[in-house]
Order: C-alpha cells, then structure tokens, then sequence
C-alpha cells in the first residue's frame, strides 16, 4: 500500500483521540469495520475494477460505518455525540484496503488492529498529557459510577488537532527509529 494513502487512513485518529474512552470508541469500530469491509469486498474483487471497485467499497463502507454509528447510539449516547464527526472517516480505511492490490482479510484484519493499537495509544498519551487524567469521562461506557482519575499537571496543546499531529509524528519517528535498529 502505497505510503500516502496508509497516512490518510489515519485520518480519523487525529480529531477523536483526545480522550481514551474515544479512543476506544473508534478504535473498536476500526477494528471491525475494516476487516469486515475487506471481506464483504472480497468476492467483487473479481467482478470489478477501477472505479466500480472504489464505489463498491465506498458504498460497503459507508453502510457499515452507519450501523456502527446506530450500534453505538443504542449502546452510548454520550460516545456516539463524541465520535458524531470522525465515524464517517472510517471509510477511508476501508477505501485503502480496496485501493491495495495485495489486500486481503488478514491484511485487513492487521490494518484495523494497528489502527485499534494506535487509537488507544495516541488516545492514552494525548490524555495523561494534554488532559492530566486517565479514563475522562469512562462513565460512558461504565455507567455513572465511574470516576475519572486527575493530576494537576498537563500540556494542553496536546488535546487539540495540531497536539493530535505532533504525537503522530513523534510516534511515527520513534517507530522508523525501532526499525532502523531491527535492519542493522
């Protein structure tokens, strides 16, 4: 897969990770959304091609991204408001899987667990740093006998979308870092 489009998939990532509950929010939905496309997409690989192939995949992934969202109003109401904005971008994801030649279920099953892993990641450090809290807001899933858990330190640039862009980065160059030393 080409390295543009790879980078584009991680589009959602950047508004929605400011607290680790969303985090976890999309990286679930990542993490099925984009293997299942791969599979629905699976047998009109051979029937389609070119454009067809893209509006099939838009089209799957457009109708899996709505009921992930309608799964999500039954099940919080609160994270579905969160994640209103940035669900509909899991398409793109689904769009590179289609895009990659080489593409499969199990490669498609790996991209959406690197995306899940980066999510909670990202989600993780975005908060302990931007926010100085861990699990904000987790009475959305746990109900509201959930408390969060908060420090008075923090760095609140990394909250908004340009923290969003620099923790990517630094997470992109500590991972090509990590690999340089597995080459030598």
């Amino acid at each position: 897969m080409k390295r543009g489009l790879q980078l584009l998939t991680l589009a959602p990532l950047i508004g929605c990770t400011d607290l680790l509950i969303k985090a976890l929010g999309i990286g679930l939905a990542g993490l099925l959304l984009i293997p299942l496309c791969a599979l629905l997409l699976a047998p009109l690989r051979t029937r389609l091609s070119g454009h067809g192939l893209v509006l099939a995949t838009l089209l799957i992934g457009a109708t899996l991204v709505s009921c992930a969202e309608l799964a999500l109003q039954l099940f919080s109401a609160e994270l579905a408001t969160a994640l209103a904005l940035f669900l509909p971008l899991l398409a793109l994801p689904c769009l590179a899987q289609a895009l990659d030649e080489d593409s499969n279920v199990k490669r498609a099953a790996q991209a959406g667990l690197l995306f899940a892993l980066t999510a909670l990641t990202m989600g993780t450090l975005r908060e302990v740093l931007g926010h100085g809290s861990l699990f904000a807001h987790a009475d959305w899933l746990l109900g509201p006998s959930a408390t969060g858990w908060h420090w008075t330190a923090s760095l609140p640039l990394l909250t908004h979308s340009a923290g969003g862009f620099i923790l990517l980065g630094l997470l992109f160059a500590l991972l090509c870092h990590l690999n340089q030393d597995d080459a030598r």
